[in-house]
C-alpha cells in the first residue's frame, strides 16, 4: 500500500489543447489520467488538477475529477457547466449504470480524453462518460503537465499502452 496519491510525470512538455488516447486496464484501487495540472509536490511526486478517473469499482471511471482543487466537478453521465462564479449546473444526459456496462472489467478499455479550451470531454469505449464546460476563469487550466496516477490505499495493478497525444486548436473560451 501507499500512503499518498503518487503520479508518473511526462517531461515533454505542457499540454493545452489535446486529444489523448490511450488504453488502460485496472485491478482494484483507483487511478487516473492528469492533464493541464501542475506538481504540488516534487519530491513526492505529487500533482493537481484534472484528472481523467479510472476506477476498480463501478462509481468514479470517467468522470471529471479536480485533484487537489474543486473535487468532482462531473459524474459519469452527466454534462456540466461550471458558472463563472463556480457554481456547477449539471444535467443528466446518460445513465450512469448503463454507461458502467460498456467499460470491461479487469480487462483493456479505451480512453480518449479531449480538452479544448474550457470543454472537457472524456469517453470510454466509444461512449461519452462526462463532458465539462470550465467557464471559472480563476479556477480553470488552460495548460499543465499530463501525469498517469496511483491512489492511495490497497494494492492494486493499473497498466496503460498504446498512448497518443494529439495537439489541437482551441475553441473560443469565455
Amino acid at each position: 500500500p501507499i500512503k499518498h496519491n503518487t503520479f508518473l510525470i511526462w517531461r515533454d512538455g505542457k499540454v493545452g489543447d489535446f486529444k489523448l488516447t490511450f488504453k488502460y486496464k485496472i485491478e482494484g484501487g483507483n487511478s487516473g489520467v492528469q492533464y493541464r495540472s501542475t506538481v504540488t509536490d516534487p519530491k513526492e511526486w505529487v500533482v493537481g488538477g484534472y484528472q481523467a478517473d479510472i476506477d476498480s469499482t463501478p462509481v468514479y471511471t470517467g468522470i471529471l475529477y479536480e485533484e487537489r482543487g474543486r473535487g468532482i466537478l462531473a459524474k459519469r453521465g452527466q454534462s456540466v457547466t461550471i458558472g463563472t462564479d463556480g457554481k456547477i449546473d449539471a444535467k443528466d444526459v446518460a445513465d450512469p449504470a448503463k454507461l458502467q456496462e460498456t467499460l470491461h472489467d479487469k480487462d483493456w478499455n479505451e480512453y480518449v480524453v479531449e480538452a479544448r479550451g474550457n470543454h472537457l470531454k472524456h469517453t470510454i469505449n466509444g461512449k461519452v462518460m462526462s463532458e465539462t464546460v470550465d467557464n471559472q476563469k480563476e479556477k480553470r487550466a488552460e495548460s499543465g503537465i499530463l501525469a498517469l496516477q496511483v491512489h492511495a490505499g490497497p494494492p492494486m495493478t493499473v497498466q496503460f499502452k498504446d498512448i497518443v497525444l494529439e495537439p489541437l486548436k482551441a475553441e473560443s473560451t469565455k
